[in-house]
């Protein structure tokens, strides 16, 4: 997988806990979700079926995009213009 992800890159990656280490090594960003999370307190708790397990996911997959959108235009007055504090 680490090799594929250097070759054919993705814009985002939905794993559990052991994508961390590609999350390091490809610079993918990394929406930890199914079994084992064993790097994040208590997301063994939080549904991941039905209704809520949908809105779950959907806000993991969501503040995982936001998240590189900051990590990625975090210089002040050159590529802060999507560095927002409310979206």
């Amino acid at each position: 997988m680490r090799s594929l992800l250097f070759t054919e890159p993705v814009d985002l990656l939905i794993g559990n806990s052991y994508g961390k280490y590609l999350w390091r090594d490809c610079k993918v960003p990394l929406v930890r979700i199914g079994y084992p999370i064993m790097d994040r307190h208590h997301m063994h708790r939080y549904a991941t079926v039905g209704y809520q397990g949908v809105i779950n996911l959907l806000s993991w997959v969501v503040n995982t995009v936001f998240e590189d959108i900051d990590q990625n235009t975090n210089i002040p007055s050159k590529t802060d213009i999507s560095y927002d504090l409310i979206r």
